[in-house]
């Protein structure tokens, strides 16, 4: 009751203290928010590096390459769109302006959604290009075909990754969802709430 008659009657000196205890918690969950967005880039860049060395010790250091390059042009085209957000009118009201951040998260998501589509199955295939080249290096091909001459290794395994492609391919987005959920699934159920919560205080008023 005293949070609803904050708003209820604005002349209120509770109406003031209520107003600045949502403008704290908008400005705790947008910022965790942030935080975890500039941490998954900084994981993803290290991860590119990672895969970049293990491909040159691998000794497929091209596919490492385009691996890289593809990502790392994502990152950036990612960056630049988050920029949106930074782009948003912080001198807006507390409920405006999380309404405006929520509906930019949506946003980007679904334009993830779409990068995905097509680079998760590049990535897949580049990874798959890397292992074959890997094994055929290294004669994995010759030894499992001894000791299994009844079956067509190269055959198998090309049957193999072509399934595992085809599931990425169908899956991506899926996956996406998935990802987007573990990372920041429990701030954007926070981020719902707050929103739900002025949303009825101010209809209440």
């Amino acid at each position: 009751m005293i949070w609803k008659q904050g708003f209820l009657n604005e002349s209120s000196l509770i109406a003031p203290k209520i107003n600045d205890l949502y403008n704290q918690k908008s400005i705790h969950v947008i910022d965790k928010i942030k935080r975890k967005m500039k941490n998954h880039r900084t994981f993803n860049f290290i991860l590119v590096f990672f895969i970049l060395v293990l491909n040159h010790f691998m000794g497929v250091f091209w596919y490492g390459l385009s691996f890289a390059a593809i990502a790392l042009f994502i990152l950036w085209y990612s960056k630049r769109v988050n920029g949106t957000i930074q782009a948003l009118d912080q001198g807006a009201t507390s409920y405006d302006y999380l309404k405006s951040f929520d509906n930019c998260l949506r946003d980007l998501m679904v334009k993830g959604e779409k990068i995905v589509q097509f680079s998760l199955p590049l990535y897949c295939a580049i990874g798959f290009c890397s292992i074959w080249s890997f094994w055929d290096k290294h004669g994995m091909f010759s030894m499992m075909q001894r000791r299994y001459p009844s079956v067509d290794v190269p055959l198998v395994a090309l049957a193999y990754l072509g399934t595992s492609l085809l599931l990425v391919i169908l899956f991506s987005v899926k996956m996406y969802r998935w990802e987007v959920r573990v990372v920041y699934g429990r701030l954007l159920d926070k981020l719902e709430e707050t929103i739900t919560e002025m949303d009825k205080l101010k209809q209440g008023a």
